[in-house]
């Protein structure tokens, strides 16, 4: 059974932190209001990424599309049992190491 509904914006003096979220396994849910994008994450795969004492209704990335973390909006959700299999989530992927190539002139030191 879930715990109760917090908000995103609880009363004054109580500050929502990442690590809380995780604890609680929530769903992270985060809609640019400008160009209408919504993205889940798992708080436990942004506890790994970023800091655990950061306030989790502040945006974790900025928006993908329009770039910029103004008119965005973080709510919490608790995962279902009709969730599983059908909510898509933002999970972390491998991380790839890229050459870069760049030109110079025969002789120059590197």
């Amino acid at each position: 059974m879930p715990e109760g509904y917090i908000p995103s914006r609880p009363y004054p003096g109580k500050v929502y932190r990442l690590r809380e979220a995780a604890a609680a396994n929530q769903l992270i849910v985060v809609r640019c209001v400008g160009c209408r994008r919504s993205v889940r994450y798992l708080a436990t795969d942004l506890v790994t990424l970023l800091d655990p004492m950061r306030p989790a209704y502040d945006p974790p990335f900025a928006c993908s599309k329009c770039g910029t973390t103004e008119g965005m909006k973080v709510t919490f959700h608790f995962p279902e049992v009709g969730d599983f299999g059908s909510l898509t989530v933002r999970r972390p992927g491998p991380v790839r190491r890229i050459q870069t190539w760049r030109t110079v002139r025969l002789g120059d030191d590197v």
